[in-house]
């Protein structure tokens, strides 16, 4: 088998005695070089709120200026660090659309996403219309494997604005609410617990908008849990 990210040959060696066993460990999709490229958030060192990796476990500057203007709980949590292996990969994933990389973490991130009990809808963030045409998938759908979705949740941005990748910080920043609801689901979400899924966690805006939305129609709790942060 091939590293789904350098293709280089993956080698792995079992004991004689593993072999005979009925159920076999399976071959990871990506070699250890490529593994050790990506490193992952220590809780004991990160903001409570968002997931950033840190000094110490107080809330960040960046959620410090959120909880100003906010009056619902959130909170994020996050699987790796947003660094320069993960950076290149998601560029080849989301914008070169290679698709097959969505199994590089869609066993270990799914098992993440479990990990947070307690919530009655898990949703993925959705995409706009002129991004499904464009790549042809939902990134985070990709990356969930076969936990099941609730699409409640509807995008609707303008054609001609930027996408939140295309965009400076400060643009980011200021980015309009484009979440809706889906109407099915309105009456369903009242006072539920919603577990809210997307790749990377940057300003949080675009989380906090779906939060907002979310809360505006009822639902009791809203956190987020994140690729990377």
């Amino acid at each position: 088998m091939q590293c789904l990210i350098c293709h280089k040959a993956i080698r792995v060696t079992w004991p004689l005695s593993y072999l005979m066993l009925p159920s076999r460990k399976e071959i990871p999709p990506i070699c250890e070089d490529c593994q050790s490229g990506f490193y992952k958030i220590t809780t004991a060192v990160a903001c409570p709120k968002c997931g950033r990796r840190q000094a110490s476990l107080k809330v960040c500057s960046d959620c410090e200026k959120w909880q100003l203007h906010s009056t619902y709980h959130y909170a994020n949590h996050a699987l790796y660090q947003y660094n320069e292996a993960m950076k290149a990969y998601m560029h080849t994933y989301k914008f070169q659309g290679d698709y097959q990389l969505r199994h590089v973490f869609d066993t270990e991130f799914p098992h993440f996403i479990e990990s947070f009990q307690g919530f009655d809808l898990v949703v993925a963030l959705p995409i706009d219309p002129t991004t499904w045409t464009t790549r042809g998938f939902n990134q985070v759908l990709g990356l969930m494997g076969s936990l099941k979705n609730s699409a409640i949740l509807q995008m609707n941005r303008a054609q001609e604005e930027k996408r939140q990748s295309q965009k400076k910080r400060q643009e980011r920043l200021k980015t309009g609410n484009h979440f809706q609801v889906d109407v099915e689901y309105r009456q369903q979400i009242e006072n539920k617990r919603v577990l809210l899924i997307d790749d990377v966690y940057t300003t949080g805006k675009t989380l906090r908008h779906a939060a907002e939305t979310l809360y505006d129609q009822g639902c009791g709790c809203v956190e987020s849990v994140t690729l990377c942060r």
